[in-house]
């Protein structure tokens, strides 16, 4: 894989860690109209204009078509509206994926390897973040994919789907499962090419503010910076 799809596939994880998205509902839910899920939609915007920023500790599961058994991994996430994030991943394959909404590092310390990105430079990019974003601050959700709101017992169970091509190359389908209180529980993210994603959540919070530096990165000296897409 190239370090340019590592990255989206990062993006796009992240995308599906606090968005508001399901696929397959299960047969209990019980599908809301589209006025309801516009007025959930708006209830989840309100609660982020409030609390613009939230935080999690996540449990990884991946499936893949070129491995023999699943990749287990834990990390935490955190997000501010509208298009800050990082993303930390634990262990022997650890990682870190950290955007201040200007800059975009991907920083993999075992191997002593930073790529670097320039957001605004390419629409590919562009357009992927921009998709994180919608998902993540419910706003202009519409533009990026179809949604449709499931509710079930404990919470809801929500679908999204991407619209426009680029995104469709990416992800096929997500499937997240949120509490009464639209804290995540649960996501599943399911690729074209059959691999399988599933992320179990603890320890979420919404936030009014989280420092700055939690945004911020500074390459260590010794790592090689890469840029995959120019500079």
């Amino acid at each position: 894989m190239s370090p340019f799809g590592k990255t989206m596939r990062i993006s796009l994880l992240l995308c599906a860690s606090l968005a508001v998205a399901a696929f397959a509902p299960k047969a209990a839910a019980d599908e809301m109209s589209p006025t309801e899920a516009a007025g959930l939609l708006k209830q989840m915007q309100g609660l982020r204009e409030k609390e613009p920023c939230a935080e999690a500790d996540f449990t990884e599961e991946k499936t893949s078509h070129l491995l023999i058994k699943p990749i287990t991994s834990e990390g935490s996430v955190a997000f501010e509206a509208p298009d800050k994030f990082r993303r930390e991943v634990k262990g022997s394959n650890s990682s870190l994926s950290v955007s201040d909404g200007k800059t975009m590092w991907v920083y993999y310390p075992n191997f002593k390897e930073t790529e670097h990105y320039s957001i605004g430079q390419r629409s590919m990019l562009n357009d992927s973040l921009s998709a994180l974003s919608a998902g993540l601050n419910f706003e202009h959700i519409e533009d990026y994919y179809n949604f449709r709101a499931f509710r079930e017992p404990g919470g809801y169970q929500f679908q999204l789907s991407p619209r426009r091509p680029d995104l469709k190359r990416l992800v096929d389908h997500v499937s997240v499962w949120l509490d009464n209180n639209f804290m995540v529980q649960k996501v599943e993210l399911f690729q074209l090419n059959g691999d399988h994603v599933v992320t179990s959540y603890k320890n979420v919070r919404r936030l009014a503010s989280l420092p700055t530096s939690t945004f911020e990165f500074t390459p260590p000296s010794d790592v090689h910076i890469s840029y995959p897409l120019g500079k």
